[in-house]
């Protein structure tokens, strides 16, 4: 069905967010499977069908659009700590000097791994 509204936005040259691009589209399409499915009668059924409930979805989502929106820009966007990791959590935020510890033990280590391979080979 979303094709069918592509297309006739396409050919009706219309805005993206045009209602009539689904209440077109979803008749055109309703019907040519109502055709399919239950000849001239089905054709009527599946076309109204269509045509409202596509613009029934398109019209909630048209509306709904600006307040998801919103949500999603408040949640990312926020200059506090929205997730903050317990006090019990294994992962730890490190700040410059434990960074710093840290890679000096993972040098340490490297070095020792290091210095017991050459001494077996």
């Amino acid at each position: 069905m979303v094709g069918a509204r592509e297309f006739v936005r396409v050919s009706r040259t219309g805005r993206p967010d045009d209602l009539l691009n689904s209440t077109i589209g979803g008749f055109g399409s309703g019907a040519i499977l109502g055709r399919l499915q239950g000849g001239q009668l089905g054709a009527v059924r599946y076309s109204v069908i269509f045509a409202v409930a596509g613009t029934t979805v398109d019209y909630a989502t048209i509306k709904i659009k600006p307040a998801l929106r919103s949500f999603y820009d408040s949640i990312v966007n926020r200059k506090d700590d929205w997730l903050k990791l317990s006090e019990w959590s294994p992962i730890k935020v490190l700040d410059e000097e434990a960074l710093a510890a840290k890679r000096a033990r993972e040098e340490q280590l490297y070095r020792s791994v290091h210095n017991l391979n050459k001494e077996e080979s």
